[in-house]
């Protein structure tokens, strides 16, 4: 048995989030076979973790209005494997620990040294403390990824999102 429980090829395709102001991704949209088999009742945007023509990947099937559901093919994928949108690729998958969050070093050393913003941070649902670590992970720029580290641990400590925070900081 192999350690992916599910496996789909198909078209790598563009797909834009938002109303306003429209935000272009390369998706995988789930084939529908999978929808009675995977908990989306439970889980709506159900975390998995696999492989993308070989390259390790790890997010969740985001829901689309229409009923489908979309994995975010990363620019990693693309780097290592030259795919884009229109080509063929092979994603295999399997549930991952629906909890999980990847927290940068950068971003651990910071709570680490900070008992008050440490606690507050194992209050957070997984839900926030990812939309913290994507922020940080985001960053190209070692002076980038410590400003965003410095943001979130101020956010933290205020027990406000990055949102009010930014938009504190335009007023």
């Amino acid at each position: 048995m192999s350690y992916f429980t599910h496996d789909f090829t198909d078209k790598i395709a563009l797909h834009g989030v938002g109303k306003s102001r429209v935000v272009t991704y390369k998706v995988l949209f789930l084939p529908p076979r999978f929808e009675t088999e995977l908990p989306f009742e439970t889980y709506p945007r159900l975390r998995v973790e696999g492989e993308i023509a070989d390259v390790p990947v790890r997010g969740a099937w985001i829901p689309v209005g229409d009923g489908r559901r979309y994995f975010i093919v990363s620019p990693q994928v693309k780097a290592h494997t030259g795919l884009d949108v229109g080509d063929e690729a092979e994603m295999r998958f399997r549930m991952d620990d629906q909890d999980y969050v990847e927290v940068p070093r950068s971003l651990e050393l910071a709570l680490t040294a900070n008992d008050a913003v440490s606690i507050q941070w194992d209050k957070l649902t997984p839900g926030k403390k990812r939309m913290f670590t994507n922020h940080v992970l985001s960053a190209k720029t070692a002076p980038t990824e410590q400003r965003r580290v410095d943001e979130a641990i101020a956010a933290i400590s205020e027990g406000i999102t990055l949102r009010d925070l930014q938009s504190r900081k335009r007023q």
